[in-house]
């Protein structure tokens, strides 16, 4: 192992570490001796950069993916018996969690604004301005725009406007002004064409970057493809609310190479070691691995004796039913609704990744995959309303559908990706069937491409469902095929959190459980006190911060506001939509 050490700014002092095999990286430590934008070897920088920004930490996966972007998304729920998150934690806002995943991403302003990652690829590019010479420059300092650029992507998709112009300056504006998101898109969009046309443009490997690459082993085109594919990302995302400018885009991105396939996915290979890139999902089923008792069962070879420790999510009822092809009518959505209008645009189609994404209940395939109702908070049994997480059935993980073990287990085969080519052939069907953009083949053949690409990535054995789905597709309205693709570009992004909870903000679909008003069931109740009250009304599903709609957006926490009077009185609440999602 070899360890590069260096200071960040003058009040900040981070480590980077290099590691020549990814089978062992220890923990970030700190040491104000380190490299300086004079001396300083860009590819151990750089691979620090990656792990922090494909490979989160466990502090800030739980707080910034998993208790946020992945709720958030409607894939997974919480609120089961024992269970650390209750149904009302959903869309509640907590500062904790939201202040950890600001200062994790990021660094609140009068604590050296910026952030490790973004500190050190200001080192990079500074040391490589003043050694132009230095071996493949260039292409270092494509990476390190590349990586840089992702990471501001995903704050501005969760926060919206933040500190971009005046960001990781903290000598010059300690309390930087947040810029508007359309201009940090923008901002992006110039520094990601530039990388994609000439700072990656070659077919070459750095030497240099071989060992230390931990996504693409010194590969510059793979490089360049990734870039390119996040300009697509942008672009479809803000194409709902500037069509014409997304368009232009989209004509310069396919003029250069995109994935072709899953081998150019952007992710970084986990391993075993529990000091190393380990599995972030692990903690939550770990801890307390008795919690659910001495148990038996087993699932795509994996056998297992324990279940879900007490802070382990479980797959959400909306996303287990899309992929059973249930029938979901308008009455499940609103309660104003009927239960004869379906809302399901893949009814009687069964995704054969359902089985690679989740463990059917206590790992027998006889049963029929379950997932829970996110937010809710009782349930009716018998005209008594009862409190859903001590209800035997419903309040007992036990009858619930697992996360996959491939995925949670520290010895599963799943790796983590941040982009994969099932969203880049699903973004390109979306552009090509709304005529932003013509490449290579039709919609229907993009779509199926991503199909195909999602199952084997999953290792999933697609049978017809490719070729089902496209044939209902193609057989559909207008809008009903867009529909088709903005829940199949969801069901895709399971375990890419942000993308999904992007996806679902910006083109509304699927359509989820009551999140537009509360259903209130009507029912015998026994009071706290032991007194049983006769046709008590309660609310089913919690209100939360946002009054039962879907967070459009995270606030920006109050240990930010307390020390930057920049922040935008709009940033301050929930409820506030980002900008390609139709805010301002």
């Amino acid at each position: 192992m070899k360890i590069y050490n260096l200071i960040a700014s003058s009040a900040l002092a981070v480590t980077v570490l290099f590691s020549a095999c990814t089978d062992d990286f220890d923990e970030l430590n700190v040491n104000p001796n380190g490299a300086t934008p004079e001396n300083m070897a860009p590819a151990g920088v750089l691979a620090s950069n990656m792990r922090k920004a494909f490979h989160e930490d466990r502090y800030e996966f739980w707080r910034g993916v998993v208790l946020h972007a992945e709720r958030f998304s409607g894939q997974t729920a919480a609120g089961y018996n024992g269970n650390w998150w209750s149904p009302g934690d959903s869309y509640t806002y907590n500062e904790g969690w939201t202040s950890a995943t600001w200062e994790s991403y990021n660094t609140k302003s009068n604590n050296g604004y910026g952030g490790a990652l973004f500190a050190n690829s200001k080192l990079v590019l500074e040391f490589l301005k003043s050694n132009p010479d230095y071996t493949n420059a260039k292409e270092f300092e494509g990476i390190a725009k590349t990586i840089q650029a992702f990471q501001f992507l995903k704050l501005t998709d969760l926060f919206g406007d933040i500190p971009y112009s005046q960001h990781s300056d903290v000598e010059n504006y300690p309390s930087p002004k947040f810029d508007k998101q359309k201009d940090v898109y923008a901002g992006l969009e110039l520094v990601l064409r530039d990388v994609v046309e000439n700072l990656l443009n070659n077919d070459t490997s750095i030497a240099l970057m071989a060992d230390s690459d931990l996504l693409y082993g010194g590969s510059v085109k793979q490089w360049q493809k990734f870039a390119n594919a996040l300009r697509l990302r942008m672009a479809m995302r803000q194409s709902t609310v500037d069509a014409n400018t997304a368009s232009s885009i989209l004509a310069e991105v396919v003029k250069f190479p995109l994935p072709e396939n899953n081998a150019d996915n952007a992710g970084i290979s986990r391993t075993t070691s529990t000091t190393d890139l380990q599995n972030q999902y692990w903690g939550f089923f770990s801890t307390w691995k008795g919690f659910n008792g001495e148990i038996s069962y087993s699932w795509d070879s994996y056998n297992m004796t324990w279940g879900p420790g007490p802070g382990a999510f479980l797959p959400a009822y909306d996303i287990i039913e899309y992929m059973k092809g249930s029938n979901l009518y308008e009455g499940e959505v609103n309660a104003a609704g009927n239960l004869t209008t379906n809302i399901n645009p893949l009814v009687g189609i069964s995704d054969p990744r359902i089985d690679k994404f989740f463990m059917a209940p206590g790992g027998d395939a006889a049963n029929a995959h379950k997932g829970m109702r996110p937010r809710e908070l009782y349930v009716l049994d018998g005209g008594s309303i009862v409190s859903k997480n001590s209800h035997a059935v419903e309040g007992n993980a036990l009858n619930y559908s697992w996360m996959h073990p491939s995925i949670w287990y520290d010895g599963g085969d799943w790796n983590p990706v941040s982009l994969d080519y099932a969203e880049v052939c699903l973004s390109l069907a979306e552009a090509v069937e709304r005529n932003l953009v013509t490449y290579k083949q039709s919609s229907s053949d993009w779509l199926e491409a991503g199909l195909n690409a999602s199952c084997e990535r999953w290792g999933a054995t697609n049978g017809s469902f490719s070729s089902d789905v496209v044939t209902r597709f193609n057989a559909s309205t207008a809008s009903d095929k867009l529909e088709i693709l903005y829940v199949e570009k969801w069901i895709s992004a399971y375990t890419v959190p942000h993308q999904a909870y992007a996806s679902l903000r910006r083109t509304g679909s699927p359509r989820l459980s009551y999140l537009t008003k509360d259903l209130v069931l009507v029912g015998s109740y026994t009071e706290p006190d032991g007194s049983v009250t006769p046709n008590k009304q309660l609310n089913k599903y919690a209100k939360g911060s946002t009054d039962y709609a879907l967070p459009a957006s995270m606030r920006i926490p109050e240990s930010e506001v307390s020390v930057n009077p920049n922040v935008p009185e709009a940033s301050k609440d929930m409820s506030t939509k980002v900008w390609w999602a139709g805010g301002n």
